[in-house]
């Protein structure tokens, strides 16, 4: 898929991360891009697309977002997800599931390794 027809969405709690990362992907060449500040906001107002890809924050507040994605995976969804974490244990969690991710970020991470983990998911 092309860059312009991947969706991505951001879902973190912090909006100026989230701000960001938009304005770092949108320079890169993903004009779709869509950003939450909890997993609630996300469920309530996101739309399917067969072509996204989700960047989430592990730690949100109310729905955490372990539990998002363990809601996506039960609802068939295969959609590619990056977790990002600035606490190493709730990554270690996330490892001893049984789902797939597409990769690990620890915050802060660096734009390239963002950027080239997305840009390997929508040339798949």
């Amino acid at each position: 898929m092309m860059n312009e027809e991947c969706t991505i969405f951001i879902i973190d709690d912090d909006m100026s991360l989230c701000r960001a990362l938009a304005r770092l992907l949108k320079s890169t060449g993903y004009q779709d891009v869509r950003t939450y500040a909890s997993a609630e906001d996300f469920i309530t107002e996101a739309s399917p697309n067969p072509c996204a890809i989700m960047i989430l924050d592990l730690q949100l507040p109310g729905m955490s977002g372990i539990e998002l994605i363990e809601n996506l995976r039960s609802a068939g969804s295969s959609m590619p997800i990056i977790l990002i974490s600035a606490h190493d244990e709730q990554l270690a969690r996330a490892r001893e599931m049984r789902h797939e991710w597409a990769a690990f970020l620890h915050k802060p991470f660096e734009e390239r390794e963002l950027i080239s983990v997305i840009d390997s998911l929508c040339a798949a």
